[in-house]
């Protein structure tokens, strides 16, 4: 064979070859989407009722130009059968005044147009049964500074999965700010769980169910300034909500969307989506 021709033989497959590797487009055919109403908040004892309405976009489509809020939606809240009154939309929330009890039930009926109506139902847990107290000097450090002592005592409910969260602030009066209490326990309930962005600790009463669990935190010298000095908030809430919270932080704490996977999150929403958790606070405020 002469030069030529096995040079141009050559080329001719390795063009061949090339035109192989190229990429080729993929186009993929999505299901038809049906938008779905979704409706998410906290029923907190402290505060009156407040919801965010939104609808669900497909996760490959970035959201349009006209947001994701529903503004014009009927929202509806019942205590156990009686109604308590439609919720008003006020700056992205639909808010009601009225608090939620301890221990009841509470069902919210959204409707906003040609979207399928959904309904949330939440059960509110019993109120905590927790005392607070605090030592200003109970010993010194290895300086020769005193050290004081917070106690918190917690009565759960007995034939009931309690599921809780644990925030202890203290005071500053100079600057006028609450800060998180970066405490540390070889308390069972804080061992390989790990503090969450604001401060707090979420855990189960798996290990004191029924019972009455008593946590003590040593409290350094001149931690906090001034008083108010220390403020313990504790909220208990179901099971379903604790799942959705640690889903929830974990995802925040892991990236927020910027670095991680997305992830299916628990619902309790009827023909729609979101999770709207009842929750029981107990707050303290050591003077």
């Amino acid at each position: 064979m002469k030069l030529k021709n096995r040079i141009f033989l050559i080329s001719v497959i390795a063009i061949s070859f090339v035109a192989c590797l190229k990429p080729k487009p993929i186009k993929l055919k999505q299901a038809p989407y049906s938008s779905k109403i979704v409706v998410n908040g906290e029923a907190n004892t402290e505060n009156t009722f407040s919801f965010q309405v939104s609808r669900s976009i497909p996760i490959m489509i970035a959201n349009d130009s006209s947001g994701y809020l529903l503004q014009n939606a009927s929202v509806i809240v019942k205590e156990g059968d009686s109604l308590i009154g439609p919720a008003i939309y006020q700056g992205g929330y639909y808010r009601l005044n009225y608090k939620p009890k301890a221990g009841k039930s509470y069902t919210v009926d959204v409707a906003a147009g040609a979207y399928t109506p959904a309904t949330a139902e939440f059960s509110m847990p019993k109120a905590i049964v927790t005392t607070t107290s605090y030592i200003d000097s109970i010993g010194l450090d290895n300086d020769g500074f005193k050290v004081g002592q917070i106690t918190l005592s917690l009565t759960d409910e007995p034939g009931v999965k309690n599921y809780y969260r644990l925030l202890i602030q203290y005071y500053n009066a100079g600057i006028l700010t609450w800060t998180p209490y970066n405490f540390t326990s070889n308390d069972i309930l804080f061992l390989n769980n790990e503090k969450l962005n604001d401060g707090s600790y979420l855990f189960s009463d798996r290990t004191f169910a029924g019972k009455t669990k008593v946590l003590v935190f040593t409290v350094p010298e001149g931690l906090a300034m001034g008083t108010p000095k220390f403020e313990i908030s504790i909220k208990c809430f179901s099971e379903d909500y604790f799942n959705y919270l640690r889903q929830t932080d974990t995802y925040n704490q892991d990236g927020n969307g910027l670095s991680n996977d997305p992830i299916i999150l628990k619902t309790n929403v009827i023909n729609g989506l979101g999770m709207v958790g009842g929750v029981c606070n107990s707050r303290d405020t050591i003077y």
